[in-house]
Formats: structure tokens, C-alpha cells, sequence
């Protein structure tokens, strides 16, 4: 009776022959009662016998067993002749809310799992690629301590595994050190990259041009444009050259900002003009400055990463703060303004951080 009333009664069979998916349903004991023109033609079923091609050995049945005994749906996946299934199995009530068969819907997945473990891997390739990169960037950086007379000290701290900043402190020839801070718009691979072919294009250049910090610019500037990016990608550069013997520093600025600080017995900002280097600024002129520098003076190098990051109130961290560790501290002072960074934003870093201090002995 009751596979009767399951058969003719609950389920409209030419709307499950009308669904792409195969179906089945079975009855209480477990028989095969019915499946769409899907289920035969793709899972097969012989209706002579009324026999269905998935039996226990291909498809376990303790699921459709455990659904006919507490009436839960039920949702997993089967290999089924060489093919994954999504097999979402219900059950069905009788009219007194008795649980007398199971429908069971067969979703063909196979293209979709292959997609994801094809997609799973390429992150995981990527991730590993990414992660290379990043050591590269590291790697790259100048060790801190002293070239000549000048101490080098820094913060590197990307906002993801890869950094749109990159900065460098490097001889030039005996008497010359040539120092730069840049900032590539974006982060990833692509700011990632512009970073190192800054890197390795001012490493090339000849000596003659790097004792010229707007000859320099001017060279980066040609150089880049002959990459024909887009015009959105464009980086910011600051660059100078620290004379040893004369204590004379002479710099150009690509659009950088924040200005680094000159530090002595007050704040001094190296101002210079010069738009960012970029397809957009074609014949970008760059002017020279220079400031003497004595024993016990500082420069302090920053990425806006530094001033625009923001506390949970949106306040900017801005440049009052480090101004005043740099008067206020002749040692530890970027282990200092590190803490005090981190202490005002409190939130998840937003931006790339570099901070490049040049102490003068």
C-alpha cells in the first residue's frame, strides 16, 4: 500500500524525467522503485528486471539506510564508474508523516573538482612563487650597520608577502654613497616587480650618472617608459648622493612623499621638485639640491605607509610623531618609533612600511 501510495501518489514522474540530473527512488525495504530517463541512460537500469546498475558493490548504502531511519537529507559524494557525484539523498513522508522511501538526485561533479584541484594547485604554485619573491626582496635589501661613515638602519615591513617599497644604500666610488627610497603604487607582483627592476637598473648605471642624482632620475624615468606599462603603474623616487669627504649631500626627488627629515638640532625637510615616474609625466625634468651634513646628524627616509596609517578612530599617524622620537632619542630610534607605530594603529596593517635612517659619524 504504502508502495503505492509512494509510487503514484508523492512523486510526479514526468517532472523527475524532465530534470538533467539522474534520480532514483527506492521504498522503505530499499528496492529500486522508479528512475528518470537520466538515471538509465547515463547510470544505466534494467527495466525488465527491474534491477538498477549501481548495487552495494559501486554505491554503499548505509546513507539511503541511515536516511529511511531519522529522516535527515543527506549530502555527499560518490565515485561512481570513473566519475565523482554529488548525491543528495531525501526522504519521503507518508500521510501520516512516515518516513516510506528515499529520493536520491546523482549530480554529475567531475568538471567541477577538476576545476578546483586544478585551481588549488595553481594557488598553491602561486603561493610558493610568492613566497620565493618575497625572500628575493629581502635578500635584496642592504645589511644594515656601516658603509664608511655612515650607519645604516631600517624597517621593512610589507603589508603582504610581496612590497611596492624598496630603498637601497650602496658606494658609488671612494668618496660617494648613493641612497634611494622608492614606492611603486599598488602591492603584489606587480608593484613587486617594478621595485625590482628599480633595483637592478640603478645598480647598471654608470658611475658618471650616479654621482647625478637628476641624471639618475632622468635614466629610471627613459627607462621605465620603454616597459610601456600601463599608465597606472608609476612609482615615487627619492635619491641622493652623500659626498663622505665634503659631508655634502646632493639629492633629486621623483614625487616622494613623506620628505625625509634632516635631523641635527631641529627638523629640516629636503625639499626638491619632480613629478612620480610614470608614462603619464613624459620629459619629467629633475632638480638638484643639496645640505650639509655633520657628525651626529641624521636622515630619515619614510613610505607613506608610515604617515597615512590610520587607528581605529581614522586618525593619521602623520609626521609630528616621528619628528619628535627623532629629537627626543639618540639611540634605538627606529626600534622606538617601530613600537609607537604599532601602538597608535592597533589594526590590521593597510600599506607597505619602510623606514631608512642614515646617521652621520
Amino acid at each position: 500500500m504504502e508502495e503505492d501510495y509512494l509510487y503514484s501518489q508523492k512523486i510526479d514522474h514526468q517532472v523527475l524525467n524532465g530534470i538533467a540530473d539522474p534520480i532514483r527512488v527506492l521504498d522503505s525495504d530499499e528496492r529500486v522503485i522508479f528512475v528518470n530517463e537520466a538515471m538509465e541512460k547515463t547510470l544505466g537500469y534494467d527495466r525488465k528486471n527491474l534491477l538498477c546498475d549501481i548495487d552495494e558493490s559501486i554505491f554503499n548504502p548505509d546513507i539511503t539506510r541511515s536516511v529511511l531511519r531519522t529522516g535527515e537529507v543527506v549530502q555527499r559524494e560518490e565515485i561512481i564508474k570513473d566519475k565523482i557525484y554529488s548525491v543528495k539523498c531525501s526522504p519521503v513522508l507518508g500521510q501520516k508523516g512516515q518516513i516510506i522511501g528515499v529520493v536520491e538526485v546523482f549530480r554529475n561533479v567531475t568538471v567541477e573538482r577538476r576545476l578546483q584541484r586544478e585551481i588549488i594547485e595553481r594557488n598553491r604554485s602561486m603561493v610558493r612563487e610568492t613566497m620565493a619573491a618575497s625572500q628575493i626582496q629581502k635578500t635584496v635589501l642592504p645589511d644594515k650597520g656601516f658603509i664608511k661613515n655612515l650607519k645604516i638602519d631600517y624597517i621593512y615591513k610589507p603589508s603582504n608577502m610581496l612590497s611596492g617599497d624598496m630603498f637601497d644604500v650602496f658606494e658609488i666610488n671612494e668618496d660617494n654613497i648613493a641612497v634611494y627610497i622608492s614606492d611603486s603604487v599598488g602591492h603584489g607582483f606587480a608593484a613587486s616587480m617594478v621595485t625590482m627592476f628599480i633595483k637592478s637598473l640603478i645598480r647598471t648605471l654608470p658611475i658618471f650618472i650616479l654621482l647625478s642624482p637628476s641624471k639618475t632620475l632622468d635614466a629610471i624615468s627613459n627607462r621605465f617608459s620603454l616597459l610601456k606599462l600601463d599608465i597606472e603603474n608609476y612609482f615615487t623616487c627619492f635619491y641622493g648622493v652623500f659626498n663622505i669627504k665634503k659631508g655634502i649631500f646632493t639629492y633629486a626627488n621623483a614625487g616622494h612623499l613623506p620628505l625625509p627629515l634632516k635631523v641635527s638640532e631641529k627638523i629640516e625637510y629636503l625639499h626638491a621638485e619632480g613629478n612620480p615616474i610614470s608614462r603619464f609625466f613624459k620629459n619629467a625634468k629633475y632638480k638638484e639640491e643639496n645640505s650639509k651634513f655633520y657628525a651626529g646628524d641624521k636622515i630619515l627616509f619614510m613610505t607613506d605607509g608610515v604617515s597615512e596609517s590610520r587607528n581605529l578612530e581614522g586618525e593619521v599617524y602623520g609626521l609630528k610623531r616621528p619628528e619628535e622620537i627623532m629629537l627626543e632619542n639618540d639611540i634605538d630610534e627606529l626600534s622606538i618609533l617601530k613600537d609607537n607605530l604599532l601602538s597608535f594603529t592597533n589594526i590590521t596593517q593597510t600599506d607597505d612600511i619602510s623606514v631608512l635612517l642614515l646617521s652621520v659619524w
